[in-house]
């Protein structure tokens, strides 16, 4: 080998610090587009635990949130949908929902059209409702019982309803464990 080839190759160190540099570069656009989507993702508004939103034809509010394993409630109906346990990491709770007719026309509601939803987008169905359906005249109300099965982590969750209507559930139907508190 002649002297101007060896000055023309890379020293081995040389070349592996240049090697490096492509991960760590990577690693760092990853980071700032990570950031950037954390920083600038908006939570959708709900309405506050307890107060009421509007939903076509009237208002609906949470009256009450209860895990399900704690309170150890059964539907009248001994409903089979019930019977398992919920799925490894989740928890079932049962909402009360106060539903109130205000227009001339009435109310009619169904209610297996409420989900609930998180920060992760994903929705939750209601795994049991009672009543199926809602029918109200004008200034009357009436109670709706909706068992979800939740992750046991999952935070910022809200009631979806019909209208875009979003009722927060806020922390109350956690435990400490499931929050991961000592």
């Amino acid at each position: 080998m002649s002297a101007t080839e060896l000055e023309a190759t890379p020293a081995p160190r040389a070349r592996r610090r240049r090697l490096v540099l492509i991960p760590v570069a990577l690693l760092g656009l990853i980071a700032l587009a990570l950031t950037y989507l954390f920083l600038t993702a908006q939570p959708e508004p709900s309405v506050p635990l307890g107060a009421s939103a509007s939903i076509p034809g009237g208002m609906a509010s949470i009256g009450e949130i209860v895990p399900v394993e704690d309170d150890g409630w059964e539907p009248e109906d001994n409903d089979d949908a019930l019977d398992g346990a919920p799925a490894e990491g989740s928890h079932r709770v049962r909402l009360l929902v106060r539903i109130t007719a205000l227009e001339p026309d009435g109310l009619r509601l169904d209610t297996g059209g409420f989900s609930i939803s998180g920060l992760g987008r994903e929705q939750f169905r209601p795994i049991w409702q009672s009543p199926p359906v809602v029918d109200l005249k004008q200034g009357a109300s009436a109670g709706a019982t909706l068992i979800f099965e939740v992750p046991d982590r999952a935070i910022a969750l809200a009631l979806d309803g019909p209208g875009g209507s979003r009722l927060s559930l806020g922390l109350s139907h956690h435990t400490p464990y499931q929050l991961g508190l000592p």
